[in-house]
């Protein structure tokens, strides 16, 4: 989802890196235009049940707050599924290559949520937290 909306320039929006313009009704009209484009596109992407969740949330980053929160793929809950999907995985009669890819799938999954997030924003806190670690 976040490539299609970075492909039509409108990320920012679940990002909230384009504020709602305040002074002049044209721009406002556009920014509700593409608001509403961008929540259309994350409506049209999540299952029916899902889409009754966020039904009334009237702007995208609230949207994509909200399922930020509730499926965040680096939950324990998450963690432990999939390491428990790989330690009961058999291969059974599949094809060798169509085990490995699911295998693959499961560790690769596991994988991203060991990634540490990266700094774009260099707070006080954060370098005294930085200077810390490395003395």
């Amino acid at each position: 989802m976040a490539i299609a909306l970075s492909t039509k320039r409108k990320i920012g929006f679940v990002q909230g890196t384009i504020p709602k313009p305040e002074e002049d009704p044209a721009k406002v009209e556009q920014w509700e235009a593409c608001n509403n484009l961008v929540i259309s596109s994350i409506m049209n992407s999540v299952s029916e049940s899902i889409n009754k969740s966020v039904l009334y949330i009237r702007l995208a980053r609230q949207i994509w707050k909200h399922l930020e929160s509730r499926f965040n793929p680096a939950n324990g809950s998450r963690k432990y599924k999939l390491n428990k999907d790989v330690y009961a995985m058999k291969q059974n009669k599949i094809p060798i290559s169509e085990y490995y890819t699911k295998m693959r799938g499961i560790w690769e999954e596991l994988n991203s949520m060991s990634e540490l997030l990266i700094l774009t924003v260099l707070t006080d806190e954060i370098a005294t937290f930085l200077n810390a670690l490395s003395k």
